[in-house]
């Protein structure tokens, strides 16, 4: 491993313990259990990783076996902090049960086509693995995208933890098809680039969700859970401005 994958990974994990450690300590933990078991796998899955990165054999197959949950918990996270934000949605039947059904259709499909049309000389199994798992990030942009384009909308007020999760997962996932769409066209031609690209920016990521969680939940937050029919009522006018935004469409 060069200096520069070493700095990386060190960065990574004591980023991720200091994640873990404020999440626990601004109980956040109950208010982002998917965000908070992601980050918890994934620094589980960065030490058993960095343990086998002198068995580039057993590293392949650590690093395949350990990275759909990784992909399923960060969709899961993603959606967690939108859900949060535009819970209102959920108050539509058909929203509540697309939504989350459109995603999965989407990983099957992809994995689907992999294990039964896979490349010349390459692993069914292997193949269905890495085109779910790419799909599962246009999955996270395109719910990140979603995300920063209702907000907008619909003037959603600032809110720091949910929006600084979703635009790191968002960030993540841009850098990680780019990548693999540069290895996908130009083999090891850019195989630097095409490497080291997710793991910096990955880095860029946590320094992110970093600047979310030191901060502790806005005590109006607090306040609207025990006020519970000021809630409703605020859902109920978003409810109706995003109905009146269907019926324009």
């Amino acid at each position: 491993m060069n200096w520069l994958g070493l700095a990386i990974q060190i960065t990574g994990i004591a980023l991720f313990i200091w994640i873990l450690a404020l999440l626990w300590r601004r109980n956040l933990l109950r208010i982002f259990p998917f965000f908070f078991s992601y980050v918890l796998y994934s620094l589980i899955t960065t030490i058993v990783r960095s343990i086998t990165l002198s068995n580039p054999h057993m590293y392949f197959y650590v690093y395949w076996i350990t990275t759909p949950l990784q992909v399923i918990l960060a969709i899961l996270a993603v959606h967690e902090s939108f859900r949060r934000v535009f819970r209102v949605f959920y108050l539509l039947p058909w929203f509540r049960f697309c939504f989350p059904a459109g995603m999965a259709i989407a990983l099957l499909y992809s994995a689907l086509e992999g294990y039964l049309y896979p490349p010349v000389h390459a692993s069914r199994v292997g193949t269905a693995i890495i085109s779910a798992m790419l799909t599962g990030q246009y999955v996270i942009l395109t719910i990140s995208l979603g995300f920063f384009a209702l907000a907008k909308l619909l003037r959603v007020p600032w809110r720091i933890h949910e929006y600084r999760f979703v635009l790191g997962f968002g960030i993540s996932a841009v850098a990680t098809a780019l990548a693999a769409s540069v290895r996908s066209e130009f083999g090891t031609r850019f195989a630097f680039l095409s490497g080291m690209l997710p793991a910096v920016t990955y880095t860029l990521v946590l320094v992110i969700w970093l600047s979310a969680v030191i901060h502790s939940l806005p005590a109006k937050v607090e306040v609207a859970r025990g006020q519970p029919e000021e809630v409703v009522r605020r859902l109920r006018r978003e409810l109706a401005a995003i109905r009146s935004l269907l019926r324009r469409g």
